[in-house]
């Protein structure tokens, strides 16, 4: 009887030891992993404190440069650097439509606290559109406009004259070109082009919208202004009835397949803000550039877009051609001043009626892309936004986080 009361004793006693070890360990694992959550939570806010930061000093970039002291070979970068920390890329967004600031420490004296980069450039450097196509229409003030549009239908392979089983032979430059103005423009007159009624105001959309029992959601009517989205497009008369135009593909799916002409898609070149013209330093596209009147010669001769594209070329090329003036040799490429500057480094000639279609430094209707990155203890938060500055104030576009 008494070595079972030990017996019993025994068990309890480890029992006792067991559920309270069970405890320490599941205390420890819950201080372990709040711990763990701290941390986290701790560096998510730095790292969005980071992306605060750069932010703030983007604005402070994006709202100087156009004051900046322009570069020169002999300029004192420490003593500017004492009136402005930022004059240096306030100098490179002024040349060149791009910076980058950063990476920059949260606290220099501790190079695990944190960093943040800031890249800047201007919409029209990166994928996104060129040509702002609001400008691009018969009250766009561009007496060539017209010529624009054969170029790009050209160089996207879009067929003049296309064959359709319902319409017959149509001439879908000219519908496309007149559908897009009548939407555009501020009147209700039916846009005609070579004596044919080619565009389309409120009546022919009723009808159309009646006649396919278009959805609600789907009706539209021509807007009568600046379009602020590049799809909206595809409402349009002939650009909705070939979507292809657009977006790309086989125009012609009705015809045997020896015979289906594949399109490149207009979209990826147009944009629907910014100047009219185009900053020739921070556009690299030569899908844009031969739209340019002087780039392109006659755009009804047979040979005028392979010229074109040349001359493109020999343009983008010309940027790598160092200048006879002055420069930062360490670069690999160098902007274009001006007009006189841009001819005298490219071979091919250029007519002089493509002045006017160039700028040389961002202005006040230039869109920038922001892209801000801060980095902390193996965590990282982006920003990617696109804006423009008005009036001394930043006013943003679009905001996208991770």
């Amino acid at each position: 009887m008494h070595k079972t009361r030990k017996g019993n004793a025994l068990l309890l006693a480890l029992w006792t030891i067991a559920v309270l070890s069970v405890m320490v360990f599941s205390f420890a694992y819950e201080a372990h992993q709040q711990s763990g959550v701290n941390i986290y939570v701790r560096e998510r806010n730095r790292v969005n404190r980071l992306a605060e930061a750069g932010q703030a000093i983007a604005e402070v970039v994006l709202l100087g440069y156009s004051s900046a002291p322009d570069w020169s070979e002999d300029q004192d970068l420490a003593e500017l650097m004492e009136d402005d920390r930022w004059v240096r890329e306030k100098q490179m967004l002024k040349r060149r439509a791009q910076c980058t600031v950063g990476p920059i420490l949260l606290d220099e004296e501790d190079p695990g606290s944190g960093t943040v980069t800031i890249q800047i450039e201007t919409v029209n450097s990166g994928e996104r559109g060129i040509i702002n196509i609001n400008q691009l229409y018969k009250g766009g003030g561009d007496p060539k406009y017209m010529e624009r549009w054969w170029m790009i239908f050209q160089s996207h392979n879009i067929p003049e004259e296309l064959s359709t089983p319902k319409e017959g032979t149509i001439n879908l430059w000219n519908i496309l070109i007149a559908s897009w103005d009548d939407w555009r423009d501020e009147d209700d007159a039916v846009s005609n082009i070579d004596g044919e009624e080619c565009g389309a105001e409120t009546q022919w959309y009723e009808e159309y919208e009646d006649d396919n029992a278009v959805e609600d959601e789907d009706r539209r009517r021509p807007r009568q202004g600046p379009i602020p989205d590049i799809r909206e497009l595809a409402y349009v008369r002939g650009w909705r009835d070939y979507p292809q135009v657009l977006t790309g593909g086989v125009i012609n799916p009705w015809d045997k397949e020896e015979d289906w002409i594949t399109v490149r898609g207009v979209e990826h070149l147009f944009t629907t803000l910014g100047s009219s013209k185009i900053n020739i330093n921070s556009c690299n596209s030569i899908d844009a550039l031969v739209t340019i009147p002087g780039v392109y010669l006659d755009p009804e001769k047979t040979d005028s877009l392979e010229e074109a594209k040349v001359a493109a070329q020999m343009i983008i090329d010309a940027k790598s051609v160092m200048p006879d003036y002055d420069v930062d040799e360490t670069q690999e490429w160098w902007e274009f001043k001006d007009w006189n500057d841009l001819t005298s480094r490219v071979d091919e000639d250029v007519g002089a009626e493509a002045s006017g279609y160039f700028s040389y430094t961002p202005d006040e209707a230039t869109v920038f892309r922001v892209t801000i990155k801060g980095e902390s203890m193996g965590m990282s938060h982006e920003v990617t936004a696109e804006c423009y500055a008005k009036d001394s104030k930043i006013r943003y576009l679009s905001w996208r986080e991770d």
